[in-house]
Parts: structure tokens; sequence; C-alpha cells
């Protein structure tokens, strides 16, 4: 059977989220950036490390767990459930920990408070019912795509709500404590298979041998995409950072979101090639193909006319950010061809490659932040971004070419 179909399905309608949710996206950026300082976008991105930080060390692999494996999700449900409460509970103290010591690294008091609100999103997400997998798992793209649709669409209508009344980064973090218990509710409300409080060793055992390459990716993922932000906060300080986290989104958001459409689609249907190389190498360069071509079309606006995008979006206050944006989005691109060999060696489990590439990236990224960002504040870090992920670029080529050759 042929899955052409589905993967093209499965990207249309990820495809249309993308278009949907990079509207629902602008929009919020929109209204919050006017009523919002630099500052508290730069201090959100540190609350958003510290969430980042905990929830990628502690991964337990249990999505990909059941979205690889042959057998029904029903066969993981409870333990999968117990484990996700456990982690979520795990990840809040962790937080709360972090934020005394990232209060005082950064010199910013409230972030100890601040952290420790956040520190209850985890806690909540954790009594997500696992069955929402099944959505992915099964190749129902248009149900998923409507789920994830609705998810975002709170936390957007809440963030607006929330920040026209306190005008503070508070309000960020309580449309994420929103969402939360939004997607918990809808989550039991949604799907007939109910999870109960029961953990079964043997099919715990299942999930956590999965979780070793796993949890080293999760980790090194996480520190390729924000080491920047917990560099910079400390270098260019917190005003800055908000620029720069701006600079970032709108650059990464015309592309890399688009690119993570075709990556969801395609990772179910590569796992269920995984075994059959010919067809794997086929829909791969199929894939890649459609990713260059897709991403360099939509990020030409940015390239074209960056200061009219970034008044129109982020408003006057943000126009700092217009002379370096042409380096995020060429980041942005590299970022979208990146994760779609990804892709290929998590359908093969060869995680060894992948971490490789990850720790490759992520020091090389350190390196440079560290030297020109000090010295040239946000282009030098744009700068580090787009280096970064350059020069590690043939190795994922290099890996990708010897699985095929296998």
């Amino acid at each position: 059977m042929g899955y052409t179909k589905n993967t093209v399905s499965g990207f249309s309608w990820q495809t249309i989220l993308k278009i949907l949710t990079t509207a629902i996206t602008l929009g919020k950026i929109m209204v919050i950036a006017r009523i919002l300082s630099p500052q508290d976008f730069g201090l959100f991105s540190l609350i958003a490390i510290a969430l980042g930080l905990a929830e990628s060390t502690t991964q337990t692999g249990v999505n990909i767990t059941i979205l690889q494996s042959k057998r029904s999700i029903g066969y993981f449900i409870d333990t999968a459930w117990v484990i996700a409460i456990t982690r979520g509970l795990i990840i809040g103290i962790i937080m709360v920990l972090m934020g005394f010591g990232m209060s005082n690294y950064y010199d910013e008091p409230r972030l100890r408070i601040l952290i420790s609100i956040a520190a209850l999103i985890p806690i909540i997400k954790g009594f997500i019912n696992p069955s929402i997998i099944s959505l992915h798992k099964n190749l129902e793209f248009l149900k998923d795509s409507t789920y994830r649709l609705s998810l975002l669409a709170v936390e957007a209508l809440f963030a607006i709500l929330f920040a026209t009344i306190f005008k503070d980064v508070i309000a960020l973090i309580f449309s994420m404590l929103a969402a939360g218990l939004f997607e918990v509710l809808i989550s039991f409300l949604l799907f007939k298979d109910k999870p109960r409080f029961e953990f079964i060793p043997s099919r715990a055992k299942v999930i956590f041998s999965n979780t070793k390459g796993l949890s080293i990716s999760a980790a090194l993922s996480y520190l390729n995409e924000n080491i920047d932000d917990f560099l910079l906060g400390k270098i260019i300080g917190t005003h800055n950072l908000g620029l720069y986290h701006n600079a970032y989104s709108l650059g990464h958001k015309a592309n890399y979101e688009f690119a993570k459409s075709i990556n969801h689609s395609t990772l179910p249907i590569f796992s269920k090639i995984t075994d059959d190389s010919a067809r794997l190498q086929k829909a791969f360069l199929k894939s890649i193909t459609a990713t260059i071509l897709i991403v360099t079309a939509i990020s030409l606006p940015l390239f074209i006319a960056p200061e009219f995008i970034v008044n129109l979006i982020l408003g006057q206050k943000w126009l700092l950010i217009v002379p370096n944006l042409y380096l995020f989005v060429i980041a942005g691109i590299l970022q979208s061809i990146t994760i779609i060999f990804y892709t290929v060696f998590y359908a093969k489990k060869r995680y060894t490659a992948l971490n490789i590439h990850l720790i490759l990236t992520v020091l090389t990224l350190f390196v440079l932040i560290q030297i020109l960002s000090k010295h040239s504040g946000i282009t030098g870090a744009g700068q580090a971004l787009v280096i970064s992920r350059a020069i590690t670029l043939p190795l994922l080529i290099y890996e990708t070419i010897k699985i095929f050759k296998k």
C-alpha cells in the first residue's frame, strides 16, 4: 500500500493548520507586542528557558514510543498517564528550584515568583489523556489539525485578554495555564479511551527502553534552539533579549512552522516504511525538495519588505530588529531543512547520529554566541545562528547517505 496519499493529506491539513496557526499567532503578537514591552518578552524568554530545560531533561519518549510501536495505544495508555503525571510533578519541582538560581544569575528578582507560577503548567499538562496521540498514529490529520488549532486559539485569546488586563509578562504565563487546563478537559471529553492510574512495569520498560537516546536528543534539541536565549539574557540584557526573541520568532515563523508540518505528516509514514530503504529514500527526497521550495518561497516577503512587515506585525518600537531580520530568516530556512533530516533519524531510531549533530551544533553556537554577540549584540547573535547551522548541515547529509546505502 502506498502512503503518498496519506502524506499529501497529512501535509495538506498540516499546511492549512500552519496557515491558520500563523494567522492566530501573528494576530496575538500584533496585539500583545503593542501592550507589552521588550523587557516583558525578555523575561518571558527566560521563563520559557526554565520550562523547556526542565521538560527536555526529563523526556520520557512516551509519545514517540507509542507512535513507533506496532501495538495499540490501549496497551500503553494507563502506564503512559502515570509516567506523564509523575514527570509533570518532577518538572514543576525542578522549575521552582531553577527560579531561585536564575533570578540571581540574571539579577532579575521577579523571575523567582514568575517561574514558580509557571511551574504549574507542566503539572497541569501531566494529566492530559495520552489518547491524543492516536490522531497522529492513525493518520487522522484533519482531527489532529483541528485539535491543535483549538488549543492555540484558546491560548491566544487568553493571552490577549490577560495582556489587556495586566499589561505585564504574567499575562503570558496565565494564558499558558488556561490553555493547559483546556487541553486536559477536552482530551477526556473527545476520546473514548480514558486512562486509569495504573502502572504496569513491563509496559513502562518498553517505553523507557526507548528513552535513553530520545532523552539525550530532546535535551540537545532544546539546547540547540534555546542556548542562545540563555546566554544572551546575561550578555546583552533582558531588554535586548526581548528584541532578539521577537526577531527570532518573526524570522522563523514564516518558514520553520511549515517545515514542522511536513515533519509532522511524514514521521508516521517514515515509521511505517522504515524497513524498505528504497521507499524511504524516495519519500525523503520528495519531502526535502518540497521543504526547500516552500520555505524559500514563503520567506521572500521578509527579505523584500522587512520594515513594512515588522511595523505591521510588531509596531514601531520593534523597528530596531529590521537590519538583522534577514539573518533570522536564513537561520530559519536552515533549521527547516535540518528537521526533515531528523525525521529519517527518528524513524530509523538512529539517535547516535542525531545526537552527534546536535552536540556539534550546540557547541558551535555556544562558542560563536560568546564571541560575536559580545562585539556586535543582536547582529552577532544572528550571525552565530546562521554559521552554526550551516557548517554542521553537511554532517546530516553524510549520515543520511549512509542510512540509505545500508
